[in-house]
């Protein structure tokens, strides 16, 4: 509505252009005092939207959008009502030479109405439909003999505009989305970055004011644990931001997932032990065709949730093949699990389960996203006590075998 209502502030002026053209091509054939009349008429709806656009501006916040965009479709209809009128009053006093230049320029006049209407839909349908019901029906009553192939390119041509501003629509709509998504990750990643940063200024200010042995050794480990908080936020979010604009690399190869995945379980087995965890192992040997980054990501997304998650037991981890032969992971915890009405949301970038302050809510978004980007499903099996469990599966490679990765949390 606002885009709209900007657009509708200049248009007065291409009003005038507007009617300054078809006066040229009509005059001195049509009587004076009916083109004076149609200028008036035009002219006036016209202003009478800018008048609307104007008001409406400084308090669209405010104002109900279903009684506004109806307002505006009202207006929209008229003015294309009033542009179509002058086929109607004007096309029985022109030479076919005129007749056919003010079609063309009416038929311009419906098309460029999808941008004045801001691609919406039906404001285009609403002023196009009109514009060209004027336009078709003295044509038509001029030259009966076309009548049919005239109202069916018509109806085409009409069907077409609205197509047009559909997928116009859907493009500004998704547009705005993106950037409510941009402006909503800037300032989460603002404020969980702020807060680190400001705990580092906190035990530096210790460490200057009292530089002793204890001190060093009491607050090295939690500096250690901030900068590694902090190295890791920064490289979900450089990973989120490569995958959302679709420069994350990614090569396929073949390789063994259990061995990638005992690699990555090594890496966490000291943070398990931290909380008195223990990861088991159960891998069969398993060849998988991917990006090898990628999957290695995942996994490891998934089992560092699975130890921030679970107060006691273990991280179980498997790889083993499927009866149809896929290649399979598992990741499975006895975490606090997941309710059913959180199990969708998790995926969202900064969602925290009961606004936990464990992590920085990326690590599964990155999860869902590197399977889209690989051609992999994504699902989750939780129950509130009783752990969790995701499972993704990949595609079969090109070369005809079976690529299925399944990871369970």
């Amino acid at each position: 509505m606002t885009l709209h209502a900007r657009v509708l502030l200049h248009m007065p002026l291409v009003q005038l252009f507007f009617i300054g053209g078809v006066g040229w091509i009509v005059y001195p054939s049509v009587p004076l005092s009916t083109f004076i009349l149609w200028c008036a008429l035009a002219l006036g709806v016209e202003l009478l939207r800018a008048a609307l656009a104007w008001w409406v501006l400084p308090r669209v916040d405010k104002l109900d959008p279903k009684r506004l965009h109806a307002a505006f479709m009202t207006l929209d209809a008229l003015a294309g009502a009033s542009t179509g009128l002058s086929a109607v009053l004007f096309l029985r006093h022109l030479s076919f030479v005129s007749q056919s230049l003010i079609e063309i320029i009416l038929f311009s006049v419906a098309a460029a109405g999808v941008s004045v209407a801001v691609s919406s839909r039906y404001m285009t349908a609403a002023y196009s439909f009109l514009v060209l019901l004027g336009a078709t029906i003295p044509w038509i009553g001029l030259h009966p003999d076309k009548s049919w192939a005239v109202m069916g390119l018509t109806l085409v041509y009409w069907l077409f505009l609205i197509r047009v501003a559909t997928e116009s629509e859907r493009l500004l709509y998704r547009s705005v989305l993106i950037r409510q998504e941009r402006d909503r990750i800037i300032s989460t990643v603002s404020h969980d970055l702020r807060q680190p940063l400001h705990a580092l200024s906190l035990y530096g200010a210790v460490l200057v004011s009292h530089p002793s042995a204890q001190t060093l050794q009491e607050t090295r480990k939690n500096i250690d644990h901030i900068v590694r908080d902090l190295e890791r936020m920064l490289a979900d979010v450089l990973d989120l931001s490569k995958i959302s604009a679709g420069n994350y690399p990614t090569q396929q190869n073949v390789f063994s997932l259990d061995t990638a995945v005992a690699d990555i379980c090594d890496e966490f087995d000291s943070s398990a032990s931290a909380k008195g965890l223990k990861i088991r192992r159960t891998l069969n040997p398993v060849k998988i065709s991917g990006d090898k980054l990628a999957v290695a990501r995942i996994a490891r997304n998934l089992i560092d949730n699975a130890i921030k998650f679970t107060e006691q037991g273990e991280v179980h981890v498997t790889t083993s093949s499927s009866q149809e032969g896929d290649p399979l992971l598992y990741v499975a915890d006895t975490g606090q699990g997941i309710a059913d009405t959180e199990q969708e949301l998790i995926f969202r970038e900064f969602y925290q389960i009961n606004h936990s302050e464990e992590g920085t809510g990326l690590g599964l978004s990155i999860v869902r996203r590197l399977t889209k980007l690989m051609g992999a499903r994504i699902s989750v099996k939780s129950a509130p006590g009783q752990g969790s469990c995701f499972q993704v599966s990949f595609p079969p490679p090109p070369n005809g075998g079976i690529v299925a990765l399944n990871l369970h949390r």
